[in-house]
């Protein structure tokens, strides 16, 4: 089994330090057929696109899909980030209209609405910093967030969650059903821990689950890096739910 589709890249124009096109000619020399540009949403702090910047992503991958045509399918993309607990999301209905590929995950220094939700997510932040805190705050916390994924795949039109439980504690099991209902894929990300082995195999007594694999590159030469989540899948037998496979 080979992955030739890489649905997570980053660029200059959120948090990566690569141009467009730089991740694209890495992506044709490693032989892929197609690459996702999905850059992070604009209220990731420090991160996140700029969103008057988002007619320049377009008319760019416009112009490069032009140009590459023969060499490999390119797809305009967004990381979206959760808001709130009830899965709203920081794009707005034209940019969803006009992407090919939709991604959705937690992330640290996201602007949420309110105070409380912000304290909840610095608490949430590192696990030095759970261990000192109360068992039954950790636990509403988790509930919170599968809450408000489980809450976003069912108001938005996701292909795929990243990076699952990988920054903040989620019921995953209970992700993964409805992702299972509605079509979503649950990522194996190449560069974050999470979801583990334990966690994969877990998930992957859901009938009907489906996995991505995705490098979630923030530098060119790491497009079409999947060893470590080729790993996981092997650990796991995961083959048949992976969408982007290529059997040989």
């Amino acid at each position: 089994m080979k992955i030739l589709e890489d649905y997570h890249t980053h660029t200059k124009f959120s948090h990566g330090v690569g141009t467009i096109e730089d991740n694209i000619q890495i992506a044709i020399k490693k032989g892929l057929k197609t690459i996702a540009i999905t850059d992070h949403g604009p209220l990731l702090s420090n991160y996140g696109i700029n969103i008057n910047e988002f007619d320049k992503i377009q008319e760019e991958i416009k112009f490069l899909r032009e140009k590459y045509e023969k060499n490999i399918n390119i797809l305009l993309g967004i990381e979206a980030n959760i808001i709130d607990k009830c899965g709203n999301i920081d794009i707005n209905d034209k940019i969803l209209k006009n992407i090919d590929i939709l991604l959705v995950g937690l992330h640290f220094d996201i602007c949420h609405i309110d105070f409380l939700n912000n304290i909840r997510k610095k608490i949430n932040k590192r696990d030095d910093i759970k261990n000192h805190i109360n068992k039954e705050l950790i636990t509403e916390i988790e509930y919170i967030n599968t809450y408000a994924i489980i809450k976003s795949i069912e108001n938005y039109n996701i292909d795929i969650i990243t990076h699952i439980n990988d920054k903040f504690p989620v019921d995953v099991l209970k992700v993964a059903k409805v992702c299972e209902k509605y079509g979503t894929s649950i990522e194996i990300n190449n560069f974050h821990k999470h979801p583990t082995v334990e966690e994969l195999c877990e998930i992957s007594n859901v009938e009907n689950i489906k996995f991505s694999v995705g490098s979630d590159a923030h530098r060119p030469m790491d497009v079409g890096n999947f060893n470590m989540a080729l790993k996981k899948i092997k650990s796991c037998k995961l083959e048949d739910k992976i969408i982007n496979k290529v059997i040989i």
